[in-house]
């Protein structure tokens, strides 16, 4: 595949000019080196690519902006976290509906997650999100993670719009493995909405959120797409498209994008409803940027160790009442992330990213939920 076609390349000879930093200690320098050396033998080796999306949907229309080179100006300022092979693929070409669109970044997204590159997506509106996950459209443990105070469902047939994607994504894909949604604040979503979402369910409220924000780590080392509306965080902090009185800090989303790094799983993350508050410079746009910066030192301090192997972790078998086999876990020696094995079919096991908590609860003689909503999960999907 072609990529060449579905963008209009970046001129870095822009940047440099701006850079707080000696260009060559920055992010923006490693970046402009990996992508000009870019060709089709070597791009195998790429683990990151950066893509631009500068147009977003406003009352059922397609409106360009630039938001994606203010968030690259920002970005490409920054400290070069470490080694990693980060490429720039530009900014998407707008087709000529969302329909189109949609199919672009679904045909790209495939056709990187192939090639085991991650899609870091600067801009756009949340609801680009429904192209990002027609990519998994086959996959049957496709799992979907979204960060956003609302629930972006709707009843029945609307046009596009950023508060109905997910009515459309579950229309199109209602065999969703998993859909977590997280941050959301329970003033704006009543509880009975969930049910119009599909597959397992791991929400976390604000409050929860903010109790302990490592609750989202184990969610995202389970997540193929992580989508973060940046419209719903606190507008104090961020000068947030939708002025929420409430919602995530600016450290809360800087952290949540390193666990979303940390994640081998992870094939996408979309930074999306970047407001500019007409200044190149503005609030969000440096929070994007560095929520963006906070992603790649996570990938880069992605543990390797996997719990099929068994080599490097603590293995921890626990009996509960009412289940005929011991649950087990596996406890990462180097860095404390826990995992479940769940039996598949020919004797085969999956494995799925649990919380030390998951561990504790079955020691207590408990089933964790989480682990009883995999299993029902498994079976339907085997049935």
């Amino acid at each position: 595949m072609d990529l060449k076609p579905y963008f209009d390349a970046v001129d870095f000879s822009v940047y440099p000019e701006n850079s707080r930093l000696n260009w060559k200690q920055t992010l923006g320098a490693a970046i402009e080196k990996n992508t000009l050396a870019l060709n089709e033998s070597n791009l195998a080796k790429v683990e990151v690519a950066l893509i631009g999306i500068p147009f977003e949907t406003v009352e059922n229309s397609c409106v360009v902006n630039k938001i994606p080179d203010y968030v690259r100006n920002e970005l490409y300022q920054l400290a070069n976290p470490g080694k990693l092979n980060v490429i720039d693929l530009g900014n998407l070409k707008e087709s000529q509906s969302h329909k189109g669109n949609f199919l672009a970044l679904r045909d790209i997204v495939d056709y990187l997650s192939e090639l085991k590159i991650t899609c870091l997506l600067l801009g756009g509106s949340q609801d680009l999100s429904y192209g990002v996950c027609q990519a998994f459209r086959n996959d049957k443990l496709f799992s979907f993670s979204v960060v956003d105070a609302f629930l972006d469902v709707r009843k029945g047939v609307e046009g596009f719009q950023t508060d109905n994607y997910l009515s459309r994504i579950f229309s199109k894909q209602p065999d969703i493995f998993s859909f977590n949604l997280l941050g959301y604040q329970r003033h704006y979503v009543p509880e009975q909405l969930f049910s119009k979402v599909k597959g397992v369910g791991n929400h976390i409220g604000l409050g929860q959120l903010h109790g302990d924000l490592s609750l989202a780590e184990p969610v995202f080392r389970n997540s193929d797409f992580v989508s973060f509306d940046f419209g719903t965080l606190k507008f104090s902090e961020t000068l947030g498209k939708k002025k929420l009185p409430n919602g995530l800090h600016a450290e809360d989303i800087c952290q949540l994008a390193r666990y979303a790094g940390l994640s081998r799983r992870l094939k996408a993350l979309g930074i999306f409803e970047i407001q500019d508050e007409g200044n190149p410079n503005g609030i969000n746009v440096q929070l994007a940027a560095q929520a963006g910066w906070y992603f790649l030192e996570g990938v880069i301090q992605q543990s390797h160790a996997k719990p099929e192997d068994q080599e490097g972790f603590i293995i921890h078998k626990v009996e509960v009442w009412q289940v005929e086999t011991p649950l087990v876990f596996f406890e990462n020696r180097e860095n404390g992330q826990w995992w479940m094995q769940l039996q598949s079919i020919d004797n085969s096991f999956l494995y799925f990213a649990c919380s030390e908590q998951d561990f504790i609860d079955a020691s207590l003689n408990e089933i964790p939920e989480i682990w009883l909503k995999y299993v029902q999960k498994i079976d339907e999907i085997l049935k």
